[in-house]
């Protein structure tokens, strides 16, 4: 079975130079930080890693981001994608910053991939060599740590976790039962790069393996 890449894109994104005191109580957004953006994405996933890799480059930090429930498909506008997500930072040319780095990672370093172009298939899986601030934060992976995000239909997704996990020596940042808000199930495993990388590979061959032979057992 042949991966075929699926792109995926920022759909919307907005700037507040000055925050209105009120929303910034609202979103508990840190006092020395008058700015905030916005932005949307039609695949939640690959936000995520997106807002963590900026983290790494622009003085942000991830205030909110969570899913839609049902994802692009249930949205409530063509521009609302699949997730919300949220940052600040002390200046406005720092959220600037972080989202120009967040465009770049969805456009250019990021894919989800299916089977064989069939869009039943589809799945995500990423090594990232260093953690960023918000996942250190949010999951407790240690600081300099790589991490790999795994994500696919349920079944097939919990069979092939368990193939990385025997592959590597990588631990559970954090896992997400079935069904998550977008009816897939998945993990972050953390480790050093290699053990990753091998995890990343073995996942998505038993994925592939287990989507080729739904019945076997």
């Amino acid at each position: 079975m042949n991966s075929v890449r699926i792109q995926p894109h920022v759909l919307s994104q907005k700037v507040i130079a000055n925050v209105n005191p009120e929303l910034a109580r609202i979103y508990k957004i840190p006092e020395d930080h008058q700015s905030i953006g916005f932005f949307s994405c039609d695949n939640d996933d690959v936000a995520y890693l997106a807002a963590d890799d900026a983290t790494k480059k622009a003085n942000i930090k991830v205030i909110h981001a969570e899913t839609f429930y049902g994802g692009q498909l249930c949205s409530w506008s063509k521009y609302g994608g699949s997730v919300f997500v949220l940052i600040s930072g002390p200046k406005v040319t720092d959220v600037k910053s972080g989202l120009a780095y967040i465009n770049d990672f969805v456009a250019n370093r990021s894919a989800l991939y299916n089977f064989d172009g069939d869009d039943g298939t589809a799945y995500y899986a990423q090594c990232i060599p260093k953690v960023g601030k918000y996942y250190q934060e949010l999951y407790n992976i240690p600081e300099g740590m790589a991490y790999t995000y795994l994500v696919g239909g349920p079944i097939e997704t919990n069979y092939a976790l368990d193939k990385a996990l025997k592959s590597s020596d990588t631990k559970i940042a954090n896992y997400w039962y079935p069904p998550s808000h977008a009816n897939s199930s998945g993990a972050i495993l953390y480790g050093t790069e290699s053990a990753c990388q091998a995890a990343t590979r073995a996942f998505v061959d038993a994925l592939a393996s287990a989507i080729k032979n739904p019945m076997n057992i």
